[in-house]
């Protein structure tokens, strides 16, 4: 009797392990490539181009980082472009990029661009402005537009500069981009085109959390 008792306790142990097994084997395999909150004012490779002059575009020798409700965030941008470059990146099947954008100001619809490795993956345009709507999520110019801050996570955020005294003035969303990539390398730029150049006050944008992930079936 007890040795049958023991035989099914054994038999029950091996069904769970074999369940176990069973379900883990085809668990995605997760590396973090690349991760900043920027809390230590350390870009971490990004690099900065926008508008030197009215005149001249070209590489800042430094990278803003702006602190805006006790959070330090990279930015403010207008008309500027931000580069990252990630090399020997492991063996995968997929790329995920996540961060938090903001956009200070009076955005009215205007560009912004995520773009990987050469190939546009976000073209679309945001507003502040609730009498102007805007592009997000469809692509800009592309489908029907959806009312200012669609989808984002906060709208009702003080702006930073022109509309800080606005109680809608940031506008606050998390990107979450996710495609099938299997080369060593990635690069990744942000940009956005809209009003005039060098023109942070009246409106710009920043990113906190960047994340960029590598996975692997």
């Amino acid at each position: 009797m007890k040795y049958f008792k023991y035989k099914n306790l054994f038999t029950l142990i091996g069904g769970i392990l074999i369940l176990i097994t069973s379900c883990t084997k085809d668990l995605t395999d997760v590396t973090v490539v690349y991760e900043n909150n920027f809390n230590n004012g350390d870009p971490k490779g990004i690099v900065t181009a926008g508008w030197l002059s009215d005149f001249a575009f070209g590489v800042f020798p430094f990278n803003k980082i702006t602190n805006y409700k006790n959070l330090k965030m990279l930015g403010v941008f207008n008309n500027t472009r931000i580069e990252l470059d990630v090399p020997k990146l492991p063996e995968h099947t997929i790329l995920k990029v996540e961060f938090d954008l903001y956009l200070h100001d009076s955005w009215r619809n205007d560009l912004w661009i995520l773009n990987i490795d050469g190939h546009n993956r976000l073209l679309t345009g945001f507003s502040n402005d609730s009498n102007i709507p805007q592009s997000y999520p469809n692509w800009f110019n592309s489908g029907p537009t959806y009312p200012a801050g669609n989808q984002a996570q906060e709208i009702y955020l003080p702006g930073l500069c022109s509309l800080k005294d606005n109680k809608r003035g940031t506008s606050k969303y998390k990107i979450v981009h996710t495609m099938q990539h299997t080369t060593k390398t990635v690069k990744i730029s942000m940009s956005d085109a809209g009003g005039n150049k060098n023109d942070t006050c009246a409106r710009s944008w920043a990113i906190d959390n960047l994340k960029i992930s590598a996975l692997k079936n």
